[in-house]
């Protein structure tokens, strides 16, 4: 049997307290199981709310993201690191705090993406199908190994939908509100799921879908 789990902050709870230690949530509204998706929405992140633009390459000595909310507030940076054995980008805040890590895995057998969290703690494995004849296939695990995200639609013109394994909708990635051609939004849907694993699955697959175009020869850029 698990031991429950607070579901404001994720932190194990001690049985018979009455609040969390961490963030004093009532023990009443807890959970007795870790949540499915691997992290509570909006912990220690400035990614609490629902919808998000990416700016893309906003610098030109490196692949840097800028991550708004629809105000045009920049909420944070996602940085590529110059050296590294396989990508790896960090999230940093406005004030220059590190809230979290991607990491591409040079040695797996298919293009794999490791999220972390600013504690330097797992929080979901992104994968890509190989041998896919048509399109290309992804889809998010959390640390058991479990499926709890997948995309259907067009990734390099961030035109698609990411889903549960049941197919229910968890959010949307769209150009609806930018019209500079390496921006685009990401819109939550399911508030359950974490903004953070969101915009981690988005951004590692444009860089894997890009860089893969690229190196065909049918990209533009």
């Amino acid at each position: 049997m698990t031991n429950p789990v607070c579901t404001s902050c994720g932190q194990p709870l001690v049985p018979g307290s009455r609040f969390c230690g961490r963030c004093g949530a009532p023990i009443s509204l807890q959970v007795t199981s870790p949540q499915r998706f691997a992290q509570t929405p909006g912990w220690n992140t400035p990614f609490r709310g629902t919808q998000y633009i990416i700016d893309q390459k906003i610098l030109a000595i490196r692949d840097t993201f800028g991550i708004k909310d629809t105000s045009g507030n920049l909420l944070a940076y996602v940085k590529q690191q110059l050296v590294s054995f396989g990508p790896k980008f960090w999230y940093e805040g406005t004030d220059g705090t590190r809230l979290g890590e991607i990491h591409g895995k040079v040695l797996a057998i298919r293009p794999t993406f490791e999220i972390y969290n600013a504690q330097g703690q797992l929080q979901a494995v992104i994968k890509k199908k190989i041998l896919q004849l048509i399109g290309s296939q992804w889809w998010m695990e959390n640390t058991s190994g479990e499926e709890i995200a997948k995309v259907h639609g067009n990734m390099l013109e961030h035109d698609y939908k990411v889903q549960g394994p049941d197919g229910s909708q968890i959010a949307q990635i769209h150009k609806k509100w930018v019209s500079v051609r390496d921006s685009y939004c990401v819109e939550i849907q399911n508030t359950s799921f974490d903004p953070y694993l969101v915009l981690s699955y988005a951004i590692s697959m444009d860089h894997a879908e890009k860089k893969e175009d690229h190196h065909s020869g049918l990209s533009p850029f």
